[in-house]
């Protein structure tokens, strides 16, 4: 290999490093609910918000008074948390994907009083 060549490939690893770390280092981490948390007070929360794929959202509230749970479509839909994936710590940081991602809460009727959120990463 040429010298050239070999600094041609140095440098565009170089680049690709950056690139990456730049792009690892804009995730941002939001709190679910906003200013109000994950409870019945979210008031349409996220409506209007842009979200990245890599973007953390955290979910705050008191453990045992609500819990998360990542569903499909269909279960945010019908407020059905069966074979969703479950948090209950009180602190619980979910990172996007790509597309949208449903959440809600599955302790008595929470749900089906809003406190539910579709995210979706781009």
């Amino acid at each position: 290999m040429s010298g050239g060549k070999r600094v041609t490939i140095i440098a565009v690893a170089v680049m690709l490093c950056v690139l990456l770390q730049t792009s690892i280092s804009k995730a941002a981490t939001i709190p679910a609910g906003g200013a109000n948390g994950w409870g019945f007070n979210m008031n349409g929360w996220p409506n209007g918000q842009t979200f990245k794929v890599g973007d953390v959202i955290e979910f705050k509230y008191m453990a045992g008074m609500h819990n998360v749970v990542k569903v499909s479509k269909a279960g945010f839909d019908a407020c059905d948390g069966t074979g969703g994936q479950v948090f209950s710590s009180g602190d619980d940081k979910v990172t996007l994907v790509q597309g949208t991602q449903y959440f809600i809460c599955t302790i008595g009727p929470h749900c089906s009083n809003g406190v539910k959120a579709a995210v979706t990463a781009n």
